[in-house]
């Protein structure tokens, strides 16, 4: 980017300090990456630079402090295979064989995004089916929650896995009826897969990851963190990817990153906790069960719908004691906990942690908390430990709510127990599993997904002002970094966003449609949607 403008005052808007601001300012200037005033318009210093935001609302920048940017781009090199392209399996198929037909017999075909929950079938694709219909190429298709993959046999030939495969620890490969591998994958045997797979294009992978951080900034995100390195295709391919990146143009917005790795495998590549404005890492992750839609979360119950009550990923005492590991040599933890078993086991083990090796300000985080369990809000709060959100699963996983929990739904996906608990709720995406619009998710905390049926858990709504503080501080606090960002005062990071509406309005427009106008990171215009308006177009600093 080429050097930033010395200052920039941006007026004639509704400048909102925080999301709890109720009296907005008209004016804001920025100077060398910070706010250095904010107020009236007509005692506005001067500046180099003028944005008139023609009564835009703006707002301090949105954090997603739990995204799968990787995947993201990873699925862009995909054939797209998401509710949106295919009603049924039928039409998950047949975009399959227009991509088979474009390549030599042999090369691969993937799919990604595929959801059984938007098909008419409300299943997977079986393997015999895709054998049916591309018999000459490998196929594999990835579920858009990225932990179960369906294969077809030219697949399997590739990873040398035939019937007499037994299951892996914390996984399972899908049979039919005549006890046949029926192409189905979850959890660990997904993982196994996805990681033996011939890789993406690496150039081309690499220009998707800068596409998908740009596009991340039109949304209004200023910051996000990558929710686990090594989730996609393997630590090391996608630890290598990132830091190519890096070592390319500037990046538009502030990233953090997940390690997917035990502190011992950190420690032997020379990781350790890294604090940096640009370029955080300072979080080992891992994963404790797997998921609702496949019925692998670790819950105490059985699932209203399947005699199942899901499974661990590794085992539980091995999985504690890594994560003591990890405290004690001062990382930063986030566990992927989905039901209220596994929950309990990550509370406990960040009991244990913090008895063996006090230390404050931790902040370790669980992602997720789907299923809460009895009691865990106190004992979190008495942690200091973080809940880590996503809203937007309320719409993009209805049907898999209903038919695991039942009548027990609507406890899922806490909101206000959480925050009435004086427990720090951060709003995230997980897209792509998530929505990746933060305005789907802010929506969805508030009106707990009433747009697409009934209210799940009306009780668990929380406000529009706390919706936007945990996207805006409640993201920066899990980075460690509200301190400086996360709110407009002079001081702060010039971190910003202009929108089309005035969410805190009594007759705001619906959420879901808002519109990010402009998106301003360290002072910097790096997104401006206003065409006919000149000095919102030509402060975009460009590479």
């Amino acid at each position: 980017m080429s050097q930033r403008a010395r200052s920039v005052r941006l007026t004639n808007g509704r400048i909102y300090r925080s999301a709890w601001d109720e009296a907005p300012a008209d004016s804001i200037v920025v100077s060398d990456g910070k706010v250095v005033w904010i107020g009236a318009g007509d005692a506005a210093p001067s500046a180099d630079e003028a944005i008139d935001l023609d009564g835009a609302t703006v707002l301090p920048g949105l954090t997603d402090a739990h995204i799968h940017l990787f995947a993201i781009a990873h699925a862009r090199l995909q054939v797209p295979v998401t509710p949106r392209d295919a009603s049924s399996v039928g039409d998950v198929l047949k975009l399959l064989v227009a991509r088979a037909q474009t390549i030599p017999a042999g090369q691969w075909v993937y799919g990604a995004g595929l959801d059984e929950n938007g098909l008419a079938e409300h299943r997977l694709p079986t393997r015999r089916e895709i054998d049916a219909a591309i018999p000459n190429h490998p196929v594999m298709i990835r579920r858009f929650c990225g932990h179960v993959a369906v294969a077809n046999s030219a697949a399997l030939r590739f990873f040398h896995i035939d019937d007499g495969i037994t299951d892996p620890d914390g996984g399972t490969f899908g049979r039919d009826g005549d006890g046949r591998l029926d192409g189905s994958a979850k959890e660990s045997a997904a993982e196994m897969l996805f990681r033996a797979a011939p890789p993406m294009d690496r150039a081309e992978l690499i220009a998707a990851l800068r596409a998908a951080i740009v596009d991340s900034t039109r949304l209004g995100l200023v910051a996000a963190v990558e929710a686990a390195v090594g989730f996609t295709v393997g630590f090391e391919d996608e630890f290598a990817i990132w830091n190519e990146l890096r070592q390319g143009a500037a990046l538009p917005m502030r990233l953090g990153f997940m390690n997917q790795l035990d502190p011992a495998e950190a420690l032997q590549r020379g990781l350790t906790p890294t604090l940096d404005a640009d370029w955080q890492s300072t979080t080992l992750k891992y994963f404790a069960d797997g998921i609702v839609g496949a019925r692998t979360a670790a819950v105490s119950e059985d699932f209203f719908d399947t005699p199942s009550r899901g499974f661990f990923m590794r085992d539980e005492a091995e999985l504690q004691r890594v994560i003591g590991e990890a405290h004690a040599a001062g990382w930063q933890v986030a566990v992927h906990s989905v039901g209220d078993r596994a929950t309990n086991c990550i509370i406990e083990a960040y009991e244990m942690a913090q008895a063996a090796h006090p230390r404050e300000n931790a902040r370790h985080r669980i992602e997720h908390y789907f299923v809460p369990p009895e009691g865990g809000l106190a004992r979190m709060r008495k942690l200091g430990a973080l809940v880590m959100m996503q809203p937007s699963f309320l719409t993009r996983m209805r049907r898999s709510i209903g038919g695991a929990f039942g009548p027990r739904a609507g406890k899922c996906y806490p909101g206000r127990s959480v925050i009435d608990a004086g427990v720090t709720y951060v709003a995230t995406s997980d897209a792509p599993t998530g929505s990746w619009s933060p305005w789907d998710g802010i929506a969805d905390a508030v009106n707990r997904a009433s747009d697409s049926g009934a209210p799940i858990g009306p009780e668990e709504a929380i406000s529009i002002r706390e919706a936007i503080h945990a996207y805006t501080v409640g993201g920066a606090f899990a980075m460690k970094q509200e301190g400086w960002r996360g709110t407009l005062m002079p001081g702060m990071a010039a971190d910003l966003i202009a929108i089309d509406r005035d969410p805190f309005a009594a007759d705001a427009p619906p959420l879901k449609q808002t519109k990010v106008l402009l998106t301003m990171v360290r002072g910097e215009v790096v997104h401006a949607a206003v065409p006919q308006r000149p000095d919102w177009r030509t402060a975009v600093r460009s590479a």
